[in-house]
């Protein structure tokens, strides 16, 4: 892969525009340090998001660039298993 993505999102993108493989993407995101994602303080804020937390893989996951096993594997990697399976 060629021009290390800034942020996980910037990784999200490239794998849907077909510039890197779906495995590509998984093999990335299973290293990737995540961020802190964003705490909700109120109705607004549902709509922010942080382009290096793990929303990048929510976001890959609900536009079918991960199965659900990769889905899960990259959420237990990042100590995120209680969110494998949220859609």
């Amino acid at each position: 892969m060629t021009n290390a993505p800034a942020t996980a999102m910037d990784l999200v993108r490239r794998a849907r525009d077909g510039e890197i493989s779906g495995d590509d993407l998984v093999a990335v995101l299973l290293t990737w340090q995540f961020e802190p994602q964003h705490r909700t303080r109120g109705l607004t804020d549902d709509w922010e998001s942080r382009p290096n937390s793990f929303d990048a893989v929510q976001y890959a996951y609900t536009l079918d660039l991960l199965d659900e096993d990769a889905y899960r594997r990259i959420a237990d990697r990042a100590g995120r298993s209680k969110a494998a399976g949220r859609r």
